[in-house]
């Protein structure tokens, strides 16, 4: 503890801690988001079956959305497993990239509600974009100022690395496919499963 404090490193977790709760509150937000349609007029089986198929984009957003906040959880916490002390800059890293997932439900709920339109997919990945790029740089840093554990071997950390890089080249592509096919843009982030058993071999 005393060489901690005079090196200015710290323990990791607390911040492991806030961020299991960031992402509980964050997935949370997002399935209170989905509001049972309110229907107008005579309620008949008809309009009620209208109501439910208008809420199948916001329904698709929200899992995807959930999907992918449980994909970044699993990588943060890959990453913590190997780290055994932080600084400053480390935590200020995790801090900023808290706030992208935060942002999430709000990025989801607008390509529900608004899907047609190409912006906010754009929106909603940038917000991606931000999560991708900041857990990149986590590692980076990590790595760069010794803070990996000893035992983890050049392999897992060129794994970490080639994963982190792969979601981020997964999310300029989501970007390309706002502009063309907008309401299946973020459809692309499901091959981050498959792709992370190919590195694996790798």
């Amino acid at each position: 503890m005393v060489e901690s404090e005079i090196s200015g490193t710290m323990d990791t977790k607390r911040l492991e801690t806030l961020v299991d709760g960031i992402f509980a509150i964050a997935m949370t937000l997002l399935v209170l988001g989905l509001a049972a349609p309110q229907i107008s007029g005579p309620l008949t089986n008809a309009a009620v079956t209208n109501a439910i198929l208008n809420i199948i984009p916001n329904l698709i957003s929200l899992i995807i959305s959930f999907i992918l906040l449980a994909v970044f959880w699993k990588i943060h916490h890959r990453i913590f497993k190997q780290i055994d002390r932080m600084d400053g800059t480390l935590l200020w890293i995790n801090v900023i990239w808290l706030l992208f997932i935060v942002l999430v439900p709000f990025s989801s709920t607008l390509t529900g509600d608004y899907g047609q339109f190409p912006v906010t997919h754009v929106v909603f990945n940038l917000n991606m974009l931000g999560i991708a790029v900041l857990l990149f740089l986590n590692w980076e840093y990590a790595t760069r100022h010794n803070f990996i554990l000893d035992t983890v071997d050049k392999a897992q950390i060129t794994f970490t690395k080639r994963i982190n890089i792969a979601f981020i080249g997964l999310v300029f592509l989501a970007i390309l496919l706002s502009y063309y096919i907008p309401s299946y843009a973020e459809v692309v982030y499901l091959i981050i499963f498959p792709l992370e058993q190919v590195l694996q071999r790798l």
